[in-house]
């Protein structure tokens, strides 16, 4: 078993280690100065991209609303019906339409009465 001071000298050796293989500061700040200098122009090229994409959805947005006119559109919405409309129609929907009479019965043209007679 390694007692701590064992444990401090390997740690130390491995730092010394890692610090002499390590680059200085100098060089990577050297190294991120030269890589954002050579990334300047090529951001530039994206910038014009997008402008030019944002312009061409603008003029065919504008050309299409001149183009369609709001009469039309608006005459066919208000003629449209929905292609389920006929599941609405349902057998024996008439009669829901209609209030019953309260006062008659279907067994009054079943069974005759003298009233039903006409005496």
């Amino acid at each position: 078993m390694m007692d701590e001071n064992e444990f401090r000298d390997r740690f130390a050796e491995v730092r010394e280690t890692d610090r002499v293989g390590a680059p200085s500061f100098a060089q990577i700040y050297g190294r991120a100065r030269a890589r954002r200098s050579s990334r300047a122009t090529p951001r530039v090229r994206p910038l014009l991209i997008d402008a030019l994409v944002a312009a061409v959805i603008g003029a065919v947005m504008v050309w299409h609303s001149q183009s369609s006119s709001p009469s039309t559109v608006t005459e066919t919405i208000a003629t449209w019906r929905a292609p389920t409309d006929i599941l609405l129609r349902t057998p024996g929907s008439e009669l829901l339409g209609t209030m019953p009479a309260l006062h008659k019965s279907l067994l009054d043209k079943m069974i005759p009465t003298p009233s039903n007679k006409g005496t």
